[in-house]
C-alpha cells in the first residue's frame, strides 16, 4: 500500500471516533500505559485498533539550544545525519529498507529537541524499532556523508538571503531572543557549519543523544505488553548519563522601555517585511489558555482583529498574524506583516494600535464567544492520527504537562473570560515597549520611522 493511501484511511478512520458535535465537550485520549526503562529512557505504548499502522516517535532533549558556543547548528547537522548510515548499514540501506515495507522515518531537529519519527504497518512494529533504535543509538558519521549534509545545510543556509520573509522572521528572533540559545537558527550560520568536525558531531551525539530526559512512544494497533517487550529488548542497552544541566537558562522577562527598531537594508526592496515583539513564557504556562483565546483573537485566526483591520478594511496587505512561540524554557509573542514601502508606517500604526486596543479594552461577550467556539471546533483535528497522539504523548511528558491540558481542552478554552483575556494582554502584548524588525529599502522609508523608537540600520549584505 502506498504511503498517501494508508495516511488517508488513517485520517478518515480515526476521525470518526474523535470527531466531536459542536458545544464544549471534552475529549478522552485512549488508554494508555507509560513505563519508565532501568536506563531512564521513558515509554509509551498507546493502542488504537481502528487500522493496521503504527507511529514511532522518539523525542530527544538535543537541540539548536544545545549547541556549544561557536558551533551553532551542530545538534542540526547531527539529527540530520542519523539517517545517513548507522549500524552497518549504509544510508541506501536504510532508505531502501524503509521504502519495503512501505514506511516512513525522518529526523527532525529543533530549538529544544530532535524527533526521529515514522510510520508504519503495525505488523512491521519490529522493524520500526530496529531501525529507530539503529540510526539512534548507533549512527556512523561517515565523512563523506557529513560533507554531502554540510554542503546541503550550506546551500539551504545561502538560499535564506533570497528570501525576505525568512530573513525578516530569523533577524527578529534573534533580536528578541539576545544572548540566549535559543537565539541562533537552528541551521546555525555558513562559519559555524563549516568549522564543524565529525570529531565535534561525535562528541554531541555521545553527550546528548542518551536514554535520560528521552521519550519514546508508540501509538497503533499494537499489543501493549509485546511492544513494551520489543522496545526493551532494543533499547535497553542504550547507555548514556544525563548532560549535567540542561546548558540552557530561562528566558528573563523583560519588558521593554520604549521600542527598538532594527532595519534591514534591502535597496532592491520594493516590499516591507514587518515584524514586531517580546519576550513571553514557556510552554507549561499556567496562561497558556488565555493566552491562546487572546492571541486567536488579536491575530491568530483568519477573522482576527489584525486581519479585519489590516487586510480586509484597508487592503494594506495579503498576510498578517501574530503568534505565540512556546519553548521549554520560555517563549515569545510577536506580529507578523508585510506591505508596500509607501504603506509601512501605516501598516506598523495599525498593528500597534491592535496591540494596544486588547491591552486596554475588555473584548465584547460575542466576540469572545465566538473565537472560543473556533478553538474548541478546530481542537479534535489536532487528535486525529497515531502520529497526532504521539505527538501529545512526548511532548506533554517533555514540557511536564498533565494529560488534562488535552482532556479538558475545550472546557479550560470554555472558561476563558473576557478579563483573562485583558490580564494576559496586558502582561504579554506589547505596543510601547518591543522590538521592531523591518526588511525593506531604508532611503525609500526613513522619512516614515521618525518617532517610531531608536533605529538601528544593517545591509542584509552584512548579514551571516
Amino acid at each position: 500500500m502506498k504511503r498517501i493511501s494508508i495516511v488517508t484511511v488513517a485520517v478518515l478512520v480515526l476521525l470518526a471516533p474523535l470527531a466531536l458535535p459542536a458545544g464544549p465537550k471534552d475529549v478522552k485520549l485512549p488508554p494508555y500505559t507509560e513505563h519508565t526503562l532501568k536506563n531512564g529512557l521513558k515509554v509509551f505504548v498507546m493502542e488504537t485498533k481502528e487500522v493496521p499502522l503504527v507511529t514511532v516517535r522518539l523525542l530527544v532533549p538535543a537541540g539548536s539550544a544545545h549547541d556549544p558556543s561557536g558551533s551553532e547548528g551542530i545538534a542540526n547537522l547531527t539529527g540530520r545525519l542519523l539517517m545517513k548510515g548507522a549500524g552497518g548499514w549504509s544510508a541506501e540501506e536504510i532508505s531502501e529498507t524503509v521504502d519495503g515495507i512501505g514506511g516512513r522515518l525522518s529526523a527532525d531537529p529543533g530549538r529544544d529537541f530532535t524527533l526521529v519519527a515514522g510510520d508504519f504497518m503495525s505488523r512491521d512494529l519490529e522493524t520500526a524499532l530496529d531501525l529507530l533504535a539503529t540510526v539512534v543509538m548507533d549512527p556512523e558519521f561517515l565523512a563523506e556523508e557529513i560533507e554531502r549534509e554540510r554542503g546541503i545545510v550550506l546551500a539551504e543556509i545561502q538560499s535564506t538571503k533570497e528570501r525576505p520573509s525568512s530573513i525578516a522572521t530569523r533577524e527578529a528572533l534573534r533580536e528578541l531572543f539576545g544572548e540566549h540559545p535559543y537565539a541562533h537558527p537552528v541551521s546555525g550560520s555558513q562559519a559555524s557549519v563549516s568549522g564543524i568536525a565529525r570529531g565535534d558531531i561525535v562528541d554531541f551525539h555521545r553527550r546528548r543523544f542518551v536514554p535520560p530526559g528521552s521519550i519514546l512512544a508508540v501509538v497503533g494497533d499494537v499489543e501493549a505488553t509485546k511492544a513494551l517487550k520489543a522496545i526493551r529488548e532494543r533499547f535497553g542497552s542504550w547507555r548514556g548519563e544525563a548532560a549535567a544541566g540542561t546548558g540552557v537558562d530561562e528566558l528573563a522577562m523583560e519588558h521593554l522601555e520604549g521600542r527598538r527598531v532594527l532595519v534591514i537594508d534591502k535597496p532592491d526592496a520594493t516590499q516591507s517585511q514587518i515584524r514586531f515583539g517580546n519576550i513571553a513564557v514557556g510552554r507549561n504556562t499556567p496562561d497558556y489558555f488565555p493566552l491562546l483565546v487572546a492571541n486567536n483573537i488579536l491575530g491568530g485566526g483568519f477573522t482576527s482583529r489584525l486581519v479585519d483591520e489590516i487586510r480586509v478594511n484597508r487592503g494594506l496587505t495579503y498576510g498578517v498574524g501574530s503568534f505565540m512561540v512556546y519553548l521549554r524554557h520560555g517563549g515569545l509573542f510577536g506580529v507578523y506583516t508585510f506591505t508596500k514601502n509607501a504603506t509601512l508606517r501605516e501598516t506598523i500604526d495599525v498593528a500597534l494600535a491592535e496591540v494596544e486596543r486588547i491591552r486596554s479594552e475588555e473584548v465584547g461577550s460575542e466576540e469572545l464567544e465566538k473565537s472560543k467556539r473556533y478553538l474548541s471546533g478546530l481542537f479534535p483535528f489536532e487528535l486525529e492520527t497515531n502520529d497526532d497522539l504521539a505527538r501529545w504523548l512526548t511532548e506533554l511528558a517533555f514540557y511536564g504537562l498533565d494529560k488534562s491540558v488535552v482532556e479538558k481542552y475545550r472546557t479550560k478554552t470554555g472558561e476563558v473570560n473576557t478579563g483573562d483575556v485583558r490580564r494576559v494582554a496586558q502582561k504579554y502584548f506589547h505596543a510601547d515597549g518591543c522590538v521592531i524588525v523591518l526588511l525593506t529599502n531604508y532611503n525609500e522609508v526613513k522619512d516614515q520611522l521618525e518617532g517610531l523608537g531608536s533605529i538601528e540600520v544593517v545591509s542584509i549584505d552584512d548579514l551571516e
